[in-house]
């Protein structure tokens, strides 16, 4: 039989081309894995960091961080409910509306908001009457804050270091107050319950960035600010009434 093979023919050396294509394909798949894997690994790091960072910013609301002239600013909500992310959102809403982004930073944290007014959004220098052109963005905040869980606007008014000593303003401490008490003021005139705001002044003692002697007028504008925390309303059950229990046995006669 001519084409018929020799019972001593040896196979061909090497593996057979099937095996070549094959092993070629366990490859593919194998690194397809490990990046799936390492993927899967980068997205659980990043949220934790996400989780931790706005843990952060829920137990230090004020925690002073630079930042400069930038668009509104929203941290990871992690631990920031709905509420308090539709509030903000509001909120945000009406300074595009006025075009301020660039002016006023929004920030969620884990109970409440925190807003910043940069320099001299909300006054003019060395003044402490509030400029009717914020008007609009202040009243949506005493709007949001009442239909929201608000319990308690904490208002704060810093300055730079430059001193001040008018008839008016004797100190830095003097004007940051005033800036303060201004809009407390306008929040109670526009129906904010005056028991659940507190106005403080810190002068120049708790800047944002320590800046050198010779920083210009402008550069020392970041510390120039108001900042406002919105802190979200307390569950019932954990609320600790603050006015004293009285004995009907042990009153005064």
């Amino acid at each position: 039989m001519a084409n018929k093979k020799s019972k001593d023919e040896k196979c061909p050396k090497g593996a057979p081309l099937w095996m070549v294509t094959y092993g070629d394909m366990m490859s593919l798949l194998m690194v397809f894995f490990v990046l799936i894997v390492s993927f899967s690994t980068i997205e659980e790091i990043e949220k934790f960091r996400a989780a931790m960072g706005s843990f952060k910013g829920a137990l230090m609301p004020w925690s002073s961080a630079p930042s400069g002239k930038s668009l509104i600013q929203k941290m990871d909500l992690v631990v920031a409910d709905n509420e308090m992310l539709t509030a903000a959102n509001q909120i945000e809403k009406a300074v595009a509306e006025q075009g301020m982004e660039e002016d006023v930073q929004i920030h969620n944290v884990g109970d409440g908001i925190r807003i910043i007014f940069e320099d001299p959004v909300l006054f003019d220098l060395g003044e402490a009457e509030l400029k009717p052109l914020m008007y609009p963005i202040l009243r949506k905040i005493v709007k949001v804050a009442i239909q929201s869980k608000i319990g308690e606007i904490l208002i704060e008014g810093h300055t730079d270091i430059i001193p001040i000593n008018t008839p008016r303003f004797p100190s830095n401490w003097d004007l940051s107050a005033a800036r303060a008490l201004a809009v407390l003021k306008f929040f109670q005139g526009e129906g904010f319950p005056p028991e659940r705001l507190v106005a403080v002044g810190y002068g120049q003692y708790r800047p944002r960035v320590k800046l050198p002697e010779n920083a210009t007028i402008t550069d020392r504008g970041v510390n120039r600010r108001v900042e406002m925390f919105l802190k979200k309303t307390l569950d019932e059950s954990s609320r600790v009434s603050s006015s004293p229990v009285i004995n009907e046995s042990n009153k005064w006669d």
